[in-house]
């Protein structure tokens, strides 16, 4: 089996648009935040550098107290001028690529009534009105929708036509066929939401455990709700009790934490949106790996804010250029993975974690350090992490009970300085009130579990990961798949320059994977298909042939046409 050779990502940096002179004193006002007068990073001026004597913040041997960013004695309230999203009817005056567009339809004839142009009609219909499609989008012509949906132009005509009938589209010689429609907010991200298929498909592409059958017994009750002594149940920050295990774990293991600098979430990508959130805000730069997990794509995008890409190596992210985006970019925030980085399955060495901590120290970055798959390492967690090396940045981590445990769960968490745990409350607070009590109840009881879960998690998936790659080798010997170093996914890239056909066919034939495109800044077209073999061993037996079978309809020819 050949291994790939990553693709040199082009030395451009991507430049975050200069921000409207009107909103000069706004922007100036959030960079300092309450911290008051410095610099555009928020430090005060004339000294006042964080740990002076080398020791880490967070740390056994340093807290953050005395951080001048995040530290207790910095004065004044936490800031409240806070980034807003522009609420304006969104209309678009461009146009849609047919590949984008049949991403947003997804598997719209999967499981539903009627011909196929009904089906497409009632899907399109179904995009616009809830503004995945928004008023004044331009579709693409009929041919190359078609081509798109692997359907007749027939199909297209006739579900086009009854939309038009409907009101919801008007077509002009030679302008094309526009949406008019009474406007709803746009969906700006849709990455996630691409990893869950259509029912009945098989799913190779949420990387989730497939059910709870692993775990060891747990039950909630009500006595065990009144024991916890919550009164209504509803703890914004968490149950004390789970945030004070939480705060000793992570000391354990070297992190001296109070309770205060836990925030129980509901789930690691929850954890996720509420930093970037409290750290940036519109057309802020937030730097991300040039392939990264892709729910910071929708958190960038959500937020407004500028997903400017770091290049990396089949080691992770390259010091040099991480160096260079720093001083150039002096983004707001960085994102990174500690263990199996999703979706390429590569782990950086200890050497190479070590040069990325000289390198944000340097900086006195803030970075938010995503170690939801750390556990999943074949080899045993990897330690130390970012977090535990780096003396200057203010590094703050990330975990989860869903990759070990369940992802039903709904329970993650993050930590960090205490004034920053509390601005993540407030932000939170705009959308819920705090995640479920008997959730957490059960993860409290899955904690002192999670070292053997993940241990026997970690043998598992092994044995999983090197059986696809042996039928893959065997069925689809055109990819070139690099075995990953930990969790559930094959990163397999495909003689082709963009995936995404061929995962639109691989619908058609009744196995849902992710295109590469979802990965990468800007859904750039991308060679990459993404594979999670976290199932039972016959469900991904199954869906590997089904993928085959794809291919030798992608490459035997002319596209299928289905109606």
């Amino acid at each position: 089996m050949s291994t790939t050779t990553r693709r040199p990502a082009p030395d451009r940096i991507l430049r975050r648009p200069a921000p409207a002179a009107a909103a000069g004193p706004r922007r100036a006002a959030r960079r300092s935040g309450s911290a008051g007068a410095g610099d555009r990073r928020g430090r005060p001026r004339g000294g006042g550098r964080a740990a002076p004597d080398g020791r880490r913040w967070g740390s056994a041997e340093r807290t953050w107290d005395d951080h001048p960013l995040f530290g207790r004695a910095r004065p004044g309230p936490i800031g409240q001028d806070w980034p807003v999203s522009d609420q304006s009817t969104p209309r678009s005056t461009g146009s849609v690529d047919p590949d984008r567009l049949a991403a947003l339809l997804g598997a719209w004839s999967a499981g539903a009534h009627g011909t196929l142009a009904q089906q497409l009609g009632v899907a399109l219909r179904d995009a616009i009105r809830s503004g995945l499609v928004v008023d004044g989008t331009r579709l693409p012509s009929e041919r190359a929708l078609a081509s798109a949906l692997a359907v007749s132009r027939a199909t297209v005509t006739t579900a086009l036509d009854e939309l038009r009938a409907d009101g919801l589209l008007v077509s002009r010689q030679g302008s094309g066929t526009v949406v008019r429609s009474r406007p709803a907010g746009a969906i700006v991200g849709t990455r996630i939401a691409e990893h869950f298929g259509p029912t009945g498909a098989i799913d190779l592409a949420a990387g989730n455990p497939p059910d709870a059958g692993h775990l060891p017994p747990i039950q909630v009750d009500v006595a065990a709700l009144l024991a916890a002594g919550e009164g209504p149940g509803v703890q914004p920050l968490g149950l004390p009790a789970l945030r004070a295990a939480l705060a000793a774990h992570h000391s354990e293991h070297g992190r001296l934490t109070d309770a205060d600098q836990i925030h129980v979430t509901s789930g690691a990508h929850h954890a996720i949106s509420l930093l970037v959130t409290a750290l940036a805000g519109a057309g802020d730069p937030v730097a991300v790996e040039d392939t990264a997990y892709p729910g910071i794509f929708d958190v960038v995008d959500a937020l407004g804010a500028v997903a400017v890409p770091i290049r990396t190596d089949h080691h992770g992210i390259v010091p040099d250029a991480l160096d260079h985006l720093l001083r150039e970019e002096r983004p707001r925030v960085l994102y990174v993975q500690s263990g199996p980085h999703n979706p390429t399955g590569r782990l950086p060495s200890p050497i190479r974690l070590r040069e990325l901590a000289e390198v944000l120290d340097r900086h006195d970055a803030t970075v938010i350090e995503d170690g939801a798959l750390a556990e999943l390492t074949f080899a045993g967690r990897q330690r130390p992490e970012l977090a535990d090396l780096c003396r200057r940045a203010v590094v703050v981590s990330v975990g989860s009970f869903s990759k070990v445990a369940w992802g039903g769960l709904r329970v993650g968490w993050l930590r960090g300085p205490a004034p920053l745990v509390e601005r993540t409350m407030y932000l939170r607070l705009n959308h819920d009130l705090g995640t479920s009590i008997p959730s957490q109840l059960l993860a409290l009881q899955l904690l002192p579990h999670m070292e053997e879960l993940a241990a026997r998690r970690r043998a598992e998936l092994a044995e999983r990961v090197d059986r696809s790659l042996e039928l893959l080798a065997e069925l689809l010997p055109e990819w070139s798949i690099r075995a990953p170093e930990g969790g559930s996914v094959l990163w397999a890239t495909l003689p082709v320059d963009d995936a995404a056909s061929y995962v639109r066919l691989a619908g058609r034939h009744g196995v849902h994977v992710a295109p590469g495109s979802i990965a990468v800044p800007g859904r750039a077209p991308d060679p990459h298909v993404r594979i999670c073999v976290d199932r039972p061993w016959p469900h991904v037996e199954e869906g590997i042939r089904r993928l085959r079978f794809a291919w030798r309809d992608l490459t035997a020819g002319p596209g299928v046409v289905l109606g």
